[in-house]
């Protein structure tokens, strides 16, 4: 290997300084795998399990809104038991800027109210 020119110079992290771009590099790695994991989770077992009707709102794997809205309504049964228009004043701040949020919230809570 050596007559070929086939080596790698080994540079000690800690000498040549990366060791902490490395950890960061690593925590991102680990942080990354982990939110993919829990996505993953709540999109192929939560969802399907407790309220199957939704998976058509989150719309993207990548959205906030979706967990501050799962977390202020877990089942369909706690939408349902509002009315609409009070559901849709309650739930005004949790999705965000969307623009068409009245049609939005009026889909959810009829979605809600059918698949309870």
């Amino acid at each position: 290997m050596l007559e070929i020119g086939a080596v790698q110079f080994f540079r000690d992290p800690i000498v040549v300084g990366t060791a902490d771009i490395q950890e960061l590099s690593k925590t991102h790695e680990i942080v990354s795998r982990s939110k993919t994991e829990f996505w993953h989770r709540i999109l192929t077992h939560y969802l399907p399990l407790y309220f199957p009707e939704a998976e058509r709102f989150h719309r993207s794997a990548r959205t906030d809104w979706v967990l501050a809205f799962l977390e202020k309504y877990p089942s369909p049964h706690m939408i349902s038991a509002m009315g609409r228009g009070a559901f849709i004043a309650d739930a005004w701040d949790v999705v965000g800027r969307k623009v068409s949020k009245e049609q939005f919230f009026s889909d959810v809570y009829a979605t809600a109210a059918g698949s309870v």
